[in-house]
């Protein structure tokens, strides 16, 4: 399985970052391959959206949803591949984290790849899939900070 996972702290407190997240109205402007998001008025487990990229379309799932730990999983699919995308927040700033009025955002993405190990290695130095969590983040940051 080919995995990406980065970080980002961002300059709001986590309620504002967690309704970003769970606003899917606002999901054409983050969320990686998705430029129009149909079907999905509430962000909760279970819950189903067909998504649209350019010429590319597909479907997708909310496969957990947990507020108080501030985590949200989605998974997409497209033909034969999914992606699965956890974005998962945490205070940050003040002392061990409390009191701080900051968001640290992780964003994991991990898909399977075809031809075993060695495509798991291939995969996983994939720049194009570096830049797309990179640039999930970025975008969140931006809309929260704006």
């Amino acid at each position: 399985m080919a995995r990406f996972e980065q970080r980002m702290e961002i300059d709001a407190p986590v309620e504002k970052v967690w309704g970003i997240l769970t606003n899917s109205a606002t999901w054409d402007q983050w969320f990686p391959d998705v430029d129009r998001v149909t079907g999905l008025s509430t962000i909760q487990d279970g819950a189903t959206f067909q998504w649209q990229s350019g010429n590319d379309s597909g479907s997708g799932s909310i496969a957990a949803v947990d507020e108080n730990r501030g985590l949200i999983k989605v998974v997409t699919s497209e033909g034969g591949k999914q992606i699965t995308h956890i974005f998962d927040l945490d205070r940050s700033g003040g002392l061990f984290g409390l009191g701080g009025g900051d968001t640290r955002l992780t964003y994991h993405r991990e898909y399977d790849t075809a031809g075993g190990f060695l495509g798991e290695f291939v995969a996983g130095g994939n720049p194009a899939d570096l830049l797309k969590v990179k640039h999930t983040l970025e975008k969140v940051k931006r809309l929260a900070e704006g």
